[in-house]
């Protein structure tokens, strides 16, 4: 079997997501696509537009074969931990070929030679980052400029320089590092990325963005939204409405219901975030009110909303570390009916498969804070949503 993973979120999934599909199968003569989706909640710090199971259909219907959820500790991480979570899932299956993603380079060999050096980190390159840091610079800027100086003392890395300041290069390459540390012979497939950027809310782009679709909907503009997604995609549009604030009150009330001392022990509260987090609480009345006035240089918007969510959902620095040592686990949201070989290849490099709930009991026991948070954050994406239909288990399509 030759498997190419993709790794994604599709929220929701557009054209260009469908092309990416066809592409991937395509271009690395894959019998098998293998989509690892972030399930209830973004690495952005937002609620999925739409439910986890609904979302995996629309891969399967655009030619996935086999959709994953990735882990909701590591789908609202920043983009290293993000990816490392992700090749951990994909590590389970045995034959993964490929890992393919979209970059806006479009050079999959220029983003493994830059994964080379990061992954192996020189003093050198460590210090010119410390330098930066020491600088009041944020870690991936610092990265960036630290670059730049390597670059220059080391010109064999000139063409390497941009890579760290585009969002989706940057993504790949954090795939290519952590499939360098796990030491796993997967091989980068990428597509340069045409179209809009990837946060860009232009409807009206070649390819639009699914920042741009939920822009959209949450609009109401559904004409301009039927030109950027495939046609059974507007099909699970039909039934998703758009967003209240739901999310943002059980934030901030979770925000103003703590000590800034508990609010500390979160994963990836440094820097005394949480007592500007506090402080902005404290006369805050909505979500965009604390955020605003807990923002700063080195806390970017994504960041913040990051760590309200692993307050909201009890993510400890303590919690992270254990989940970190964890082995990998399948959870299968969806599977192509004709494709239950797939299942059978599973089970020869992954005893932690779930197709339901209640397969909880069946796995490692020191996967359990980590599977009842994915179905936590499903619950909690329930009621956001207002979703009536409580799927929690596998689809056969």
């Amino acid at each position: 079997m030759k498997i190419t993973a993709i790794i994604c979120e599709y929220n929701p999934l557009t054209n260009g997501h469908a092309e990416h599909l066809r592409r991937a199968r395509e271009e690395t003569g894959a019998d098998t696509i293998l989509c690892v989706m972030s399930g209830s909640f973004t690495q952005r710090g937002d609620a999925a537009i739409a439910d986890k199971y609904m979302r995996a259909e629309q891969a399967i219907y655009a030619g996935a074969d086999i959709v994953v959820e990735l882990p909701t500790v590591y789908a609202i991480s920043p983009a290293d931990n993000f990816a490392y979570g992700a090749i951990k899932t994909i590590s389970a299956f045995p034959d993964v070929n490929y890992v393919s993603f979209g970059s806006e380079c479009g050079d999959a060999e220029l983003i493994n030679k830059l994964a080379n050096l990061l992954a192996n980190e020189p003093e050198e390159f460590s210090a010119l980052i410390r330098k930066h840091l020491d600088n009041n610079v944020v870690f991936p800027k610092a990265r960036a400029l630290a670059l730049a100086d390597y670059a220059e003392i080391h010109p064999e890395y000139a063409d390497t320089i941009g890579l760290l300041d585009s969002p989706n290069n940057i993504l790949g390459i954090s795939y290519a590092v952590a499939i360098i540390k796990a030491n796993l012979d997967i091989k980068l497939h990428t597509i340069k990325r045409e179209g809009g950027d990837f946060d860009s809310t232009d409807i009206n782009a070649p390819l639009p963005s699914s920042s741009a679709v939920r822009d959209a909907f949450n609009r109401g503009n559904i004409d301009a939204i039927r030109k950027a997604v495939p046609e059974h995609v507007m099909g699970m549009l039909s039934v998703v409405k758009p967003q209240r604030d739901s999310l943002g009150d059980m934030t901030l009330f979770k925000i103003k219901s703590i000590s800034g001392y508990e609010l500390e022990k979160f994963y990836d509260v440094t820097g005394g975030i949480h007592n500007r987090l506090k402080i902005a609480a404290a006369t805050a009345s909505t979500m965009e009110e604390l955020l605003e006035g807990a923002k700063t240089k080195a806390f970017t918007m994504a960041r913040l909303k990051r760590i309200c969510l692993y307050a909201l959902f009890d993510i400890t620095k303590e919690n992270y570390a254990a989940c970190v040592q964890c082995p990998p686990y399948v959870q299968i949201l969806a599977l192509r009916k004709e494709r239950k070989d797939i299942l059978s290849l599973l089970s020869l490099g992954c005893k932690n498969v779930l197709t339901r709930y209640s397969d909880i009991n069946k796995v490692d026991k020191s996967l359990r804070y980590m599977i009842k948070l994915d179905f936590t954050a499903q619950g909690t994406l329930d009621i956001i949503n207002k979703n009536t239909v409580f799927n929690k288990k596998m689809l056969l399509i």
